[in-house]
């Protein structure tokens, strides 16, 4: 294992020898791999970087959006899918001049509901409400509302709106934080699993050193993008570039679930790096990396989605494992791409076999982990096939069987290949004894020239295709984090409509108007329409005089089932009935008229959960 004075002492004498460390001459292939493996893992977590589905999402809001009072209301309240955080001024009220008019934050009692107070002598005017709070994993999600206190109250000029919302900077520190996390994650478990193999797995000081060196490089790397992640961050919370060197701001953002990952992160990754280029003990390597690993549970929705201790501990069990797996893969490409045939086959195959034990470990860890993540999140079987939850998690499987496949073949097909064409040409080098467990390889060979020969061609041909089949098990596995990725993006199984969760979808009405309709529980039995119809804009219009609903369950030809929903405000229909009293698909006209000669039509199928 190499992890007492002797072994640090050839660690340090192999990194001075390979002058891996010092300056651009020295960059060999296992700087050349893992540069690669890292980049191509960002990319395809940046590129997993979906619209989030999975991220709070408004329920309500008080008063509504667009809605004309009488009388001042004496606070504003919303309402959010999971719980939120709300920066320093996240919530805020301001006139038709972009004043701010609110008292400030009102204590809710409860981490779903946001709220600001009102002054009691709110004069007569059009107010804006501009919100923008940070869900479970550390996502932004802001918008604006708008509504009036008095009679003949103009709304807010849309070029106010637009000032208000200044969405711009927001968006583009999000995907420059999408790029940071991805880089991050990458870094992350390549400097863990490269740390974690150099202990368990490598045993030649030259090798170790190659470990070594790729988990120190991402070490470093992944310290500088989760430290850069926190100003981005705070510019994403509040769509203000100066945040970025606020103290304030940089204060808030450090001292949220986000900031204090990314800072411990950090602070764990650059004491496994000072203590990999020390040459100090390989286990306190380790324990480092699996506090740093450990991380990744201090943010995101595994936090808040019950049973809290089932998805924390399947989290970090899904991602040590994924760690081990992708940082010892990269590891041994690099480390078998310095080698040739002959004289370190026998070598390069123990190494190769050592590696394909604990992969099968780390194989049935990242299955019992992601098992123990995923069926919370998916609820019933019938919701793999269903959702796209359910069939990116097959896929997810699928890759993980590839994977596992690609590894059996190098295992029992070529790294045989490769000791027995050693063999027959000598030995293991040194005239060592071939390993334990490669002699009957050995005798299975038939003397004399003919057979060497074959045999160390055959060797030749394995040992090329273990090192294409060893890079194609980085991209498999590269391509299982990008689902992993996805994953984190897509709406449970368990919440999709027909497997338990609330119907919601947005569908053209007319050639101007748009109709968002909520199925609220999406059961059967007793359900509530919500029917929101919208301008352009993707704001409540009143453009639409009337609504109705005709259901028809279509496996039973059972309907049309006439509706009238009644008119809850500007936009907004709401009806209570029990007609879905079958699970299944129904099919859902809606006619929304304009006038006494207009109307438009819009039919979906909504599925209703048993």
């Amino acid at each position: 294992m190499g992890s007492g004075t002797q072994g640090a002492a050839h660690v340090r004498r192999s990194v001075s020898q390979s002058g891996a460390l010092r300056g651009p001459a020295a960059t060999p292939r296992w700087f050349r791999v893992g540069a690669a493996a890292l980049l191509l893992l960002g990319l395809l977590l940046v590129g997993s970087a979906t619209p989030a589905s999975a991220h709070a999402t408004l329920v309500d809001g008080r008063p509504a959006d667009r809605s004309a009072l009488d009388t001042a209301p004496a606070e504003v309240s919303l309402t959010f899918s999971e719980p939120v955080t709300v920066p320093r001024g996240g919530l805020r009220v301001l006139d038709a001049e972009a004043r701010r008019v609110d008292l400030g934050p009102v204590d809710t009692g409860n981490a779903s509901v946001v709220a600001v107070a009102l002054p009691p002598d709110l004069p007569d005017g059009a107010y804006v409400v501009s919100y923008r709070v940070i869900s479970a994993d550390s996502h932004p999600v802001g918008g604006v509302r708008t509504f009036t206190v008095g009679d003949g109250v103009e709304e807010v000029a849309a070029t106010t709106l637009a000032a208000i919302a200044g969405d711009g900077t927001s968006v583009a520190a999000r995907r420059v934080g999408q790029l940071l996390r991805g880089l991050g994650y990458g870094a992350l478990l390549l400097a863990t699993g490269a740390a974690f193999t150099g202990w368990l797995i490598v045993r030649r000081p030259a090798d170790r050193a190659v470990a070594h060196q790729l988990a120190v490089w991402s070490a470093l790397i992944g310290v500088v993008v989760s430290l850069l992640g926190v100003p981005v961050q705070a510019v994403a919370v509040t769509g203000e570039l100066g945040t970025a060197w606020s103290v304030v701001g940089l204060w808030e953002t450090a001292t949220s679930s986000f900031g204090v990952a990314s800072i411990v992160r950090s602070a764990l990754l650059a004491v496994l790096a000072t203590v990999l280029l020390a040459g100090l003990p390989g286990v306190l390597a380790a324990a480092l990396a699996a506090g740093a690993l450990g991380t990744v549970v201090l943010d995101g929705h595994q936090r808040s989605v019950p049973p809290t201790w089932l998805l924390v501990t399947g989290d970090l069990v899904h991602v040590g494992a994924a760690a081990v797996w992708f940082g010892g893969l990269v590891v041994l490409a690099a480390v078998l791409g310095r080698r040739s045939t002959r004289p370190e086959a026998v070598p390069a195959a123990e190494l190769v076999a050592r590696f394909s034990g604990v992969a099968l470990v780390a194989a049935v860890l990242v299955a019992l982990g992601g098992t123990a993540m995923a069926w919370p999140l998916v609820g019933q079987p019938a919701a793999l096939v269903g959702t796209a939850y359910g069939l990116t998690l097959l896929a997810k499987l699928a890759t993980v069987g590839l994977v596992v496949l690609v590894a059996a073949y190098n295992r029992f097909r070529l790294v045989p290949a490769i000791v027995a064409g050693a063999t027959v040409s000598g030995g293991a080098p040194g005239g060592a004894e071939p390993p334990v467990g490669w002699s009957g390889v050995a005798d299975a060979v038939a003397p004399g020239a003919l057979a060497v020969d074959l045999e160390q061609r055959r060797a030749t041909t394995a040992w090329s295709q273990l090192q294409r089949t060893l890079r194609l098990e980085v991209a498999l596995l590269s391509g299982v984090l990008l689902l992993t990725g996805v994953l984190a993006t897509t709406q449970p199984a368990a919440e999709a409509p027909g497997f338990g969760g609330v119907f919601e979808t947005t569908i053209p009405l007319g050639a101007e108007l748009e109709l968002d309709l909520v199925v609220d529980p999406n059961v059967v039995g007793r359900n509530t329409f919500h029917l929101y119809v919208l301008d352009a804009t993707g704001r409540p219009s009143e453009a639409v005089e009337d609504v109705r609903l005709e259901l028809t369950f279509v496996p039973a030809g059972i309907g049309p089932i006439r509706i009238e929903p009644f008119f809850a405000g500007p936009g907004h229909w709401i009806a209570t009935t029990e007609a879905l009293s079958f699970a299944g698909d129904w099919e859902v006209r809606v006619v929304a008229g304009v006038d006494r000669f207009t109307e438009h039509t819009a039919t979906l199928t909504v599925p209703v959960a048993p």
